[in-house]
């Protein structure tokens, strides 16, 4: 028989003969599924079932027993994954990690970062918690080997401790090595999507955290529209705009990708020209949207508070020009630029851009938008402005790839 855990299963093997009747057989097979069963119950290693009369019966049952160890380490990845999906949150919401899911040896790396100690790993994120704001999101978590769980995600880092905030943002997936018999996790390697080095010590990776680090422009404390950034790049990003309501006021003939005009109107109707008489809070950006053949700006729009819950609510505009709408959730790429900004720089960082999707394989929707954060007081090296660029079928969260080294 066989000794699981230090328990005895019975019915267990017994020795058999050459011919041995069909039936034998037949028990054999549910002892292996009650073998799959005990053990992945008690998470019992399956290199502690021993045989007590010292061999194997038949080749059928080693078959059986080697299909039922792997059954076992499958249930104990898919395990580990779900378990590693709720243990980033508290990872990053406090620091701490569950001790004993963790080999004491574990080797953690990134780009610009290396430990071969839990200690240390724990160490690592509790210094970036004391330094930064961090938000961390979650895009997907799957078994992606014998061995292996693949993590995509987001971390945002905004560092309050210098005056400008320098916001972080870095998007890639983690690769743990686990121990298939145990759960244990035994490495976290990370793989940033900015970088085409990804091993320790990258310099490309240092010099991009110190781009990030040392980007100015300034983002003004009233509401914005929210969004996810889903991709970072080294020269753009890919974001998951939330609905949002907008104000919007067709442009002059002839516009300009950075004109201003349509912005007196709408601004007319944000402080009173409409049916409340109502005074309403300034948010940003303001938007502009362009038209591909001629480079002519056509419509601006006011972002409206999120307290107007639809359209509906909103107060109608005193202006019949003036239109209110919802824009529904949206992928778009983004590249971000300083200065006032003008017309000659709007275009050549949209084709920019466009070259730069087309160059990854992504599919850059005809037309693009204008963002300008900023009040006119801003110095030029410190505003904020952005050229966005819809991605027609964009699948997310994406298939899983083959990391950069």
């Amino acid at each position: 028989m066989f000794a699981l855990c230090g328990r005895v299963l019975r019915p267990s093997f017994a020795r058999l003969g050459k011919h041995r009747h069909a039936a034998h057989l037949s028990r054999s097979k549910v002892n292996a599924r009650l073998i799959v069963r005990e053990a992945t119950s008690s998470q019992t290693p399956m290199e502690e079932l021993v045989f007590v009369d010292g061999d194997a019966s038949s080749d059928a049952d080693a078959v059986l027993i080697r299909e039922a160890e792997a059954q076992r380490q499958a249930f104990i990845m898919q395990d580990t994954c779900s378990f590693l999906a709720s243990d980033l949150k508290m990872l990053f919401e406090k620091g701490e990690v569950t001790e004993s899911r963790y080999s004491p040896m574990i080797a953690f790396e990134d780009p610009i970062s290396k430990y071969d100690s839990r200690d240390g790993y724990v160490f690592n994120i509790r210094l970036l918690r004391s330094l930064f704001n961090m938000a961390f999101d979650l895009h997907s978590i799957a078994v992606t080997g014998p061995q292996t769980i693949t993590a995509s995600w987001t971390m945002e880092m905004i560092l309050w401790l210098m005056p400008w905030r320098p916001n972080i943002t870095i998007t890639g997936r983690t690769v743990y090595k686990v121990d298939p018999r145990t759960g244990i996790v035994l490495s976290h390697t990370d793989y940033w999507d900015a970088l085409q080095r990804n091993a320790f010590l990258s310099l490309e990776g240092v010099l991009h955290v110190l781009r990030m680090f040392l980007q100015v422009q300034l983002t003004p404390a009233i509401e914005t529209p929210k969004y996810l950034v889903l991709k970072k790049f080294k020269e753009y990003e890919i974001r998951r705009y939330e609905p949002y309501l907008v104000a919007e006021a067709p442009m002059g003939t002839g516009s300009g990708p950075a004109s201003g005009s349509g912005f007196s109107d709408l601004a007319a109707y944000l402080f009173g020209a409409n049916s409340a008489q109502l005074s309403m809070e300034m948010t940003t950006p303001v938007f502009t949207s362009i038209e591909p053949k001629s480079n002519s700006s056509v419509i601006m729009q006011f972002v409206m508070e999120s307290r107007y819950s639809d359209v509906t609510t909103l107060p109608a505009p005193l202006d019949p020009r003036i239109g209110r709408k919802r824009e529904e959730e949206r992928y778009v790429a983004v590249i971000r630029f300083d200065g006032w900004p003008l017309d000659f720089e709007v275009v050549q960082n949209e084709r920019l851009l466009r070259d730069l999707l087309l160059r990854d394989g992504y599919r850059p929707r005809p037309g693009y938008q204008l963002a300008r954060y900023n009040d006119p007081s801003t110095p030029p090296m410190l505003r904020r402005n952005e050229v966005l660029i819809r991605l027609d079928d964009f699948d997310w969260p994406e298939l899983v790839r083959e990391p950069k080294q």
